[in-house]
């Protein structure tokens, strides 16, 4: 045998190791199946489950189809399908995380890139106690923001008045302008933040009513705390 051919033959075997021969199917079809397992058989879903078909229809064509072109147009066509309906069923920020990817490998596979790639494996759909906890979160931290804006109107309006109090001598003419001054700014801030607290801490307390049966409620102490490039509060 010539050194020519053991060369020639020693580029097909790493070229099929490294993934240069035709892969096993399109990364479409187990981001539509895991997608297509988190949403509930209902009457209103029905809609929803006849695009899911659709899209897992394109992405089985891609995998019985034997032309290169076909495979690839199919297979960025379920791509893109997932990615128009992902928002819809993770939610924004994992939708939007999920519909990037599913667009990127489609235009890979329009660049003439086979989008055959091992997907991620899917994330498990959040819990209802999960879904509790996180939007408990959200309602605390907008009623501790209001709280917080509350306080400093009140403040801004009764402190001058206690400082100006307690340094006046009932002999002597006191001016007022600079309690006047931040009382004019105080009181804005108290009736613009009042106002939000009372809704948020109305839907704290609603929310807190409507608690899922058997979750124990954790009541830890905050913390703030460096996370990336800026403060993250937890409680």
């Amino acid at each position: 045998m010539s050194f020519a051919a053991l060369v020639v033959g020693g580029t097909l075997v790493v070229g099929q190791a490294v993934g240069l021969g035709e892969p096993s199917g399109c990364a479409a079809t187990a981001m539509i199946a895991g997608a297509r397992a988190n949403v509930p058989v209902t009457a209103d879903s029905q809609q929803r489950l006849a695009r899911f078909d659709a899209a897992s229809a394109s992405a089985q064509a891609a995998e019985r189809a034997t032309d290169r072109h076909e495979r690839r147009k199919r297979c960025a066509d379920a791509l893109l399908a997932y990615a128009d309906l992902a928002p819809e069923v993770y939610g924004r920020e994992r939708g939007e995380s999920e519909a990037s990817r599913a667009r990127q490998l489609a235009a890979a596979a329009s660049l003439g890139v086979d989008a055959y790639v091992s997907p991620r494996a899917p994330l498990p759909a959040p819990t209802p106690e999960q879904q509790w906890e996180r939007r408990r979160r959200r309602l605390v931290g907008h009623t501790a923001a209001s709280g917080v804006f509350t306080g400093v109107g009140v403040a801004m309006m009764t402190v001058p008045w206690i400082v100006l109090a307690a340094s006046c001598r009932p002999e002597s003419f006191c001016e007022g302008y600079g309690a006047i001054w931040l009382s004019g700014f105080g009181a804005p801030i108290f009736v613009a933040s009042v106002i939000p607290l009372g809704i948020w801490a109305t839907r704290l307390h609603r929310h807190l009513r409507a608690r899922p049966p058997g979750l124990a409620l954790s009541r830890g102490r905050a913390r703030l705390e460096l996370h990336g490039s800026g403060l993250r509060l937890d409680f």
